[in-house]
């Protein structure tokens, strides 16, 4: 046979890389899979625990001093102090 042709050449060498890839068909040369971050982190159970008991904490003592405004507001509660005015004037009746 004569001389091969640069068409038979790159057919040849396509022909060897499959018969390559097949026979050594190995984890290492398989397609490796990209995975991404999440976008969820994971907290320590002791960090969370310690942020949700300051919520709570802060969040019942924001409850406690709106009600007890609302209260002195409404003249249910007196205060010690015995000429305190109050700048506005608020009637719920």
């Amino acid at each position: 046979m004569g001389r091969k042709t640069r068409k038979e050449k790159i057919i040849a060498d396509l022909r060897r890389k499959l018969a390559m890839s097949t026979t050594q068909n190995t984890p290492s040369q398989a397609i490796p899979i990209i995975v991404q971050p999440e976008s969820i982190s994971v907290y320590p159970v002791d960090l969370i625990k310690k942020d949700l008991t300051k919520t709570i904490i802060l969040s019942i003592l924001a409850i406690i001093l709106e009600l007890a405004l609302f209260l002195i507001i409404q003249g249910k509660i007196h205060l010690p102090i015995s000429k305190l005015v109050l700048p506005i004037s608020l009637s719920f009746s």
